[in-house]
């Protein structure tokens, strides 16, 4: 079995609400998190009174986003310790259009990863592929075909042969 996989290591989570005037201005549309994640950013950069504040958010890495506005948010220990700061002054800015609920730390979350076998079903591969020529409009022909499998599976030599013993004329 595969080693855990530590995902979010050193994070921290800002909960978001959006303000009411720019939810109905944009429709109800949730923005994407990079987006958010940026704005985000821009806003904590711009505070060029508190210095650390502004090198701390320079140096914030996005890690992901949740429905229901929840930003996941990177960076060294030193500069997330600059965040939980300003969280407890009330000096942390939050992204143009939202409102920070809370702000925590993010224990680090363990994947155990599920191994793959070095099996490839030839059905699978060969019907995969002959839908992927389909949708690109390549003709399927048992050249063309052996092109597209070595191009998709490269390291496998054996394919003319398999290709020849069940191409049908």
């Amino acid at each position: 079995m595969a080693q855990p996989v530590q995902l979010a290591p050193g994070s921290l989570a800002l909960v978001l609400c959006r303000l009411q005037a720019q939810e109905e201005a944009e429709g109800a549309e949730e923005p994407g998190g990079r987006a958010v994640f940026r704005a985000f950013r821009r806003a904590n950069a711009r505070c060029f009174w508190n210095s650390r504040l502004a090198r701390a958010a320079s140096r914030l890495a996005f890690q992901g986003w949740l429905r229901r506005g929840v930003l996941l948010v990177h960076a060294p220990p030193a500069s997330l310790q600059v965040l939980r700061d300003a969280w407890c002054r009330r000096a942390l800015r939050p992204p143009r259009g939202f409102r920070i609920l809370a702000v925590g730390d993010v224990f680090p979350v363990q994947m155990n990863p599920i191994a793959q076998s070095q099996f490839i079903p030839l059905a699978e591969v060969l019907c995969c592929a002959i839908s992927d020529m389909n949708a690109d409009q390549i003709v399927v022909t048992q050249e063309s075909l052996l092109e597209h499998l070595m191009k998709r599976y490269p390291g496998h030599r054996v394919w003319h042969l398999i290709i020849q013993s069940f191409w049908m004329d």
